[in-house]
C-alpha cells in the first residue's frame, strides 16, 4: 500500500523585493506553514505595503531593526 499524497500546497519559489534573492515561500500554503512563522513579528513600518515576502536574511534584518527601534523608544 502506498502513502497518500500530501494535499497541502508546496512552498513556492519567490524573489525578495529588497535584495533580489530567490527563496522558498509558504505564504499561500494551507494551513499556513512557512519558515517565517518561527520569527518574531515585524513592525508594520518595516513591511512592504504590497505584502511581498522577504527572504530569510532580509526578514531577519527587519526583525532586528524593529527590535532595535522598539528598544530605543522604550528607553526614552
Amino acid at each position: 500500500m502506498t502513502a497518500p499524497a500530501s494535499t497541502a500546497p508546496a512552498m513556492k519559489s519567490a524573489r525578495c523585493p529588497r535584495c533580489g534573492s530567490a527563496f522558498d515561500c509558504g505564504r499561500r500554503t494551507e494551513p499556513f506553514d512557512c519558515w517565517c512563522k518561527t520569527l518574531p513579528a515585524v513592525p508594520a513600518s518595516q513591511l512592504d505595503p504590497r505584502g511581498r515576502c522577504l527572504c530569510p536574511d532580509c526578514l531577519a534584518e527587519a526583525v532586528a531593526a524593529g527590535a532595535a527601534s522598539h528598544d530605543t523608544s522604550a528607553t526614552r
